[in-house]
This record gives C-alpha cells, structure tokens and sequence, in this order.
C-alpha cells in the first residue's frame, strides 16, 4: 500500500526536477498541483487455475449442478421384485384339475378364483398350519381351514371363495415348516380348483438320506454306474428311474419321490434270446434292490396300454 505522505513527497521532487529543467533552458517557470490519489483499499491477488491435462487432452470439470445417478425409486424397485417373483399356473405344473409350483421360499404364488366356486389350497403332508391365515381382506373373502389323511398322514387344507369377481389381496400362510406367501385374484368364472406344491429340497434331502442307507455297507470304490435306461414302450412314466449302479454283486435301481404315491412296476430279466424271466428284489424306500447283476432287464407297467423302460449295462 503506498502512504500518501510517500507519494506527496515523490510529486515534489518530480516537480522541482521539472521546475529546473525549464530554468536551465529558459522557459518559464510553471507550478505543478498534485491531484489527491484515492487510497488503495487492498490489492487482489488473481491467480491462475490449473491445468490438469494437455492442450489436446482438456476435459471439463463436473460442474455442480450436474444429477448425480440415484438408486431407484423404492417403489419402483418394490413393482419390480414383486413383478419378477411372481409365479402363475402353466400347463406343466397341471395334474388333471390340481396345479403344482415348485417351492421356493420368497416366491408369490398366483391363485385364481371365481364366486359360488372353491379353491383347495393343499399342504405338504404332514405339514401343520401354526396360527391362522392371515388374508389382507377378510370382508370380501371367505376363507376355512380342513384335514385330510393321504397315505395314513394328515394332510391340511385351505379353502377360499370370493364373494364377486374383480378382487385383488394377498394371504400368507405359516407353517411349522415354512411361509407361503399367495396372491389371491378373484375372476368371473375362471378359478383354480386345486394348488399345492412340489418341494425339491426336501426331496434331495431324502434322496440323499435313503442312498446312503441303501448303499451304506457298499464298497464305494466299485461301484459301477455304467447303465442306459429308455424308453421302449409307451410314453415316458412318473416312475422313470432316475440312476441304476451296481457294486460288483447287487444291483440298485432309484425312482423319483412320485413312485411313492403310484402303482410301482415290475422287474423282469432279459436272457441273451430275448426272453423275460421274474427276478427276485426288495423294495428299499425309493430302490429296487435285486441281488445280482444283469445285462438288461425291463420295468414294465400296464396290460393293453404298457409302459416299458429297458435298463441295459454298458
């Protein structure tokens, strides 16, 4: 900052030199009146921003104003998990008149309904309701609770009726096994006479369980699973064996859990001509247990209509 004394004083000096220079000449002399100079309040400083990249390479710096990208709304994501977890009825999950989901914990499972009709909604054998269903429209849906025995063990059932057509709500169902969680639609005529469920994992569980039973006093290390199973005759059974294996001295024959609850068929040996000839087996939960071993043999099931599956070893 400069003083004012300091620049009155330099106006001066400037003024006498200039006051000499004119005598030494001789022009005539002239005074100089010094102008007041305003005082300086500060001196800002400007300084340059820096460059980040090359002249060939400058980018743009975000500027604050720009929308940073946000998750999606929650309803949004709700529509969406909701949307992509549903389950409708097709054509493969149908058993006559009884439509069948593959359990999955987390699923919503679409049941259709129509006044004046009932929906049966069927639970695992054994499977025991814990509270009571909790529907989200209690006025509009009429809803009980009954029993049934399927193979001696009690099997519960719900029963569901809407009371007009065009309704919408949810019902969840828990268990001392697991949570169902349903979306019921009520329509004018088209209705679901019956739903229940097919549980894989508890089918792998006892898959598991009764192989290593059947196979627990077997040799691992010889087991052999060199076997081809088609279809020679008929369509393709519920029953269809699903592995064959051998451990040197007997042979095992695994069927799928739906043998269980069907007529199982019988096993014959077939000799090097062709013909068929009983063999004798036990009968282990899900095996066949023959105590031998053959190079093919037949499951045959039926008289005019017979399902034949042809089990060969390679």
């Amino acid at each position: 900052m400069v003083h004012k004394k300091t620049l009155l004083t330099f106006l001066a000096v400037t003024a006498a030199l200039q006051l000499g220079g004119c005598a030494a000449t001789g022009a005539q002399q002239a005074w100089v009146h010094a102008n007041k100079v305003p005082e300086s309040r500060g001196t800002k400083l400007v300084q340059p921003k820096p460059t980040l990249f090359a002249d060939n390479q400058k980018k743009a710096f975000p500027k604050d104003t720009e929308e940073v990208v946000k998750p999606g709304k929650p309803w949004a994501v709700i529509d969406e998990a909701n949307k992509t977890s549903a389950q409708n009825p097709d054509s493969f999950g149908y058993f006559n008149a009884i439509m069948t989901y593959d359990f999955t914990p987390g699923y919503l499972y679409q049941v259709y309904t129509a006044p004046l009709k009932i929906t049966d909604i069927q639970l695992q054998p054994g499977e025991t309701i814990e509270g009571k269903p909790a529907c989200g429209d209690t006025v509009r849906w009429i809803l009980g609770v009954g029993k049934s025995r399927k193979d001696g063990t009690v099997q519960q059932h719900i029963y569901i009726k809407p009371t007009k057509p065009g309704l919408h709500t949810t019902l969840i169902v828990t268990t001392n096994r697991r949570t169902y969680h349903i979306e019921l639609h009520s329509y004018k005529e088209t209705f679901m006479a019956a739903v229940n469920w097919h549980y894989p994992h508890d089918e792998m569980q006892l898959a598991m369980a009764e192989e290593k039973t059947v196979v627990s006093h077997v040799d691992i290390n010889k087991l052999n699973f060199g076997y081809d199973v088609d279809v020679k005759k008929g369509s393709r059974p519920v029953w269809m064996p699903v592995k064959v294996f051998d451990d040197g001295r007997k042979t095992f024959i695994q069927f799928p859990a739906e043998m269980l609850v069907r007529e199982a068929p019988a096993l014959f040996v077939l000799s090097r001509k062709g013909k068929t000839q009983l063999v004798n087996y036990r009968v282990k939960d899900r095996f066949y247990v023959v105590d031998r071993l053959f190079e093919r043999a037949e499951l045959r099931l039926g008289e005019k209509s017979q399902n034949i599956v042809r089990i060969a070893r390679r």
